[in-house]
């Protein structure tokens, strides 16, 4: 099959010549990019083409990208087009299409692999990997939460209604005579902002990293969901109106990134989000965590009334010390609590089902890693406590002495592992 050409011209329309990459060359780099990335193939392909595009000293005008990236994705699905006509700008007057030179084809490469989630000004990106759901992966972590069924329900809606309102309008046109009741109108006016709060290790983390998964499955329609992670850069060095600027910077980037997904949720995640947030009324705070919060709060003020696509998770584990503020402006607030010992049982048999567990065995460890347990001075083991420590000490043990792993080590192993303290008991 023959590659389709790509033409470059100007703005009244004179030619600048033809790329040396064709339109299949280019999809398939495109795809490279998103599987580096963990990018969707939708958002990818406009990614690299721009980026490609500026390796060669040129760049397509915003008004013509959305058609360009159009005939593309109908040469995905097997159209044949004559050629695709790119309406760009130059950097340099003097084309460089012609012939091929190692050196630009390196320049491209290494711009393909920048982020497209940077300040442009800075080239400092303010997030962890975007992940991309539906994902296996993330599915099969989310299905071994265990305990969190009513975490997942409450938050799988919330998720929902926020980030899709138009589902919420045809219900209600449904079931009230064709009307949009005001609460559903109400509901547009909230801030997108979810708090998850709990000690530590009791699945905050993992439930926000995999719910991506479960909306992207709810929703159908080939519809994907991007979750993009604020890294620690956004709190800044503590230089005066660092920390400001930088939150700015970082939820533009969201933002940006959002409006260019054609309406694919996009979930905001902050974890330890007390760092960022923390109450305005305590005598330590010094004046740069008040400014950077009171522009936290303006941009999530400021999501609200932009209605994109976009829902942000706030994690803490530390829940006292949030701003109020913050507080009221959640749509939905999830505490989690320690397992208690029906949830315990349950994590116990779906961790070992290889081994022979007795009703008595069974019993025997939910009792040690029970807050009832002397050793555990009346705290419950957490599921990280059991999965990471308890599980991974057992298993290390008798991988040393290459021997089979019984429930017997497990026991022993909970016969003197104390729980994780409590946030705030140390």
């Amino acid at each position: 099959m023959t590659d389709t050409p790509i033409y470059l011209t100007g703005l009244t329309g004179e030619p600048f010549g033809m790329l040396r990459l064709g339109a299949l060359e280019i999809i398939s780099e495109a795809e490279t990019v998103a599987r580096s990335r963990n990018l969707s193939k939708r958002s990818a392909l406009p990614i690299f083409l721009k980026e490609y595009l500026e390796s060669e000293e040129y760049q397509v005008e915003a008004n013509d990208l959305d058609r360009v990236i159009n005939e593309f994705n109908r040469i995905r699905y097997g159209e044949d087009l004559a050629s695709i006509q790119i309406v760009c700008s130059p950097y340099q007057a003097v084309p460089r299409f012609d012939k091929a030179d190692s050196s630009n084809q390196s320049l491209r490469q290494q711009k393909a692999m920048k982020s497209s989630l940077q300040n442009p000004q800075s080239g400092k990106s303010f997030f962890e990997t975007e992940r991309v759901y539906p994902n296996n992966e993330a599915k099969a972590l989310y299905d071994r939460l265990v305990g969190l069924d009513d975490h997942k329900k409450r938050l799988l809606i919330e998720l929902e209604m926020l980030l899709h309102p138009q589902e919420l309008e045809v219900w209600s046109r449904k079931h009230h005579q064709g009307k949009v009741l005001h609460l559903c109108e109400h509901l547009r006016d909230r801030v997108p902002l979810i708090l998850l709060e709990g000690d530590v290790g009791t699945g905050k983390t993992a439930l926000a990293e995999t719910i991506g998964d479960a909306l992207a499955r709810k929703i159908g329609n080939k519809t994907e969901v991007h979750l993009l992670k604020i890294n620690s850069q956004v709190r800044g060095t503590g230089l005066v109106g660092e920390m400001s600027d930088l939150i700015v910077q970082a939820f533009t980037q969201a933002e940006a990134h959002a409006a260019s997904l054609s309406g694919e949720p996009v979930l905001l995640l902050l974890d330890e989000a007390d760092a960022l947030a923390a109450r305005r009324d305590t005598q330590q705070m010094h004046h740069e965590d008040k400014a950077g919060l009171n522009t936290l709060l303006q941009r999530l003020d400021n999501l609200r009334l932009q209605r994109l696509a976009i829902a942000v998770i706030f994690i803490t584990n530390r829940p006292d010390a949030l701003d109020p503020a913050i507080r009221r402006r959640a749509a939905l607030d999830l505490c989690f609590e320690r397992p208690n010992h029906t949830v315990r049982a349950e994590i116990i048999r779906r961790s070992v089902p290889e081994l022979d567990c007795t009703d008595e065995q069974l019993d025997r460890l939910v009792h040690l890693t029970g807050a009832q347990d002397s050793k555990n001075g009346g705290v419950e083991f957490t599921a990280s406590d059991l999965t990471n420590r308890l599980f991974m000490g057992a298993l290390r043990e008798a991988f040393s002495l290459n021997r089979e792993l019984t429930m017997n080590d497990l026991i022993e192993e909970a016969s003197h592992l104390a729980p994780s303290p409590r946030m705030g008991t140390i």
